[in-house]
């Protein structure tokens, strides 16, 4: 019933007040769910015209939508509900600050869903999720990839490993070329935008690949975020010189392979720019 009432006039369908107050009186008296009581009352005159056809068309949608999921993909089928509700258009056409991360949001929502074969697999995920949180009292640390991240937020996260070649990996680049770099963008999105209060994120000046020391330059995607918003924490150099980033500075005599720089990033409801000129020293 809340899930119903929370979507029955959002987008904005001309239902008010009044008709969920005739939805919900006409479910008691009957004994019914709000939606099998909305199902029952468009046949009657307790609502507006106006109203009355709204909500009609929206009985008519969950019914058109249910008999879809046995011939549709879930995946698929979630964004034809997004579009064909008027959901998505909702907030691409808001102008609040809100409004990018909220559509960013239904993209990974239905990202999230392709990664399951089926939509009880990806419902069992999400529960199985909120029950963890929900038992979770102590403060602990989560290690886990992007992709699990999705839908998740922490009041601090930490990114590690934000290096040209490792993110974005180069496997993206040489086999997929822009369309792997944005993919890789996208998931830079993702994980920042996972932190309610602070993202660090740090890159390594050199790293033991394969037995090898191998230099590393810093993600192009650190380049990419908006100054006023980034804090350089370390005051270690790269490479024993001064290493300017987004109008911050650190010096060092040296730098060894243990150490790493790090970039305090504090989640701006704007997001960041997305540039694609690459990195810029």
């Amino acid at each position: 019933d809340l899930a119903f009432e929370r979507i029955l006039n959002v987008p904005k369908r001309g239902l008010g007040k009044a008709s969920l107050q005739a939805i919900h009186h006409l479910s008691r008296i009957k004994e019914l769910s709000l939606f099998d009581a909305a199902h029952l009352i468009v046949e009657t005159d307790e609502l507006k015209s106006k109203g009355r056809s709204a909500l009609r068309s929206l009985i008519q949608a969950f019914e058109r939508w249910r008999n879809n999921l046995k011939v549709i993909p879930h995946a698929e089928l979630a964004s034809i509900i997004l579009d064909e509700s008027g959901y998505t258009e909702m907030w691409q056409y808001d102008k609040s600050p809100e409004a990018p991360g909220r559509l960013e949001n239904l993209k990974e929502l239905i990202s999230g869903l392709e990664e399951f074969e089926n939509l009880q697999g990806f419902l069992e995920h999400v529960s199985l999720v909120m029950e963890n949180d929900a038992n979770d009292a102590e403060e602990k640390i989560t290690l886990m990839t992007l992709h699990a991240a999705k839908g998740l937020e922490f009041d601090t996260i930490f990114l590690p490993g934000w290096e040209e070649g490792l993110f974005p990996h180069q496997r993206s680049l040489d086999e997929e070329g822009i369309k792997g770099l944005e993919e890789e963008r996208r998931l830079a999105y993702v994980g920042i935008t996972r932190a309610r209060k602070e993202a660090r994120i740090t890159f390594a000046a050199n790293r033991r690949i394969y037995n090898n020391w191998q230099n590393a330059l810093p993600s192009r995607f650190i380049d990419e975020l908006p100054e006023e918003h980034v804090e350089v924490a370390s005051e270690l150099g790269i490479y024993g010189s001064q290493f300017q980033l987004l109008g911050a500075s650190a010096t060092a005599d040296s730098v060894s392979s243990e150490n790493s720089h790090t970039t305090s990033f504090v989640d701006d409801p704007t997001g960041f720019t997305r540039r694609r000129s690459g990195y810029t020293r």
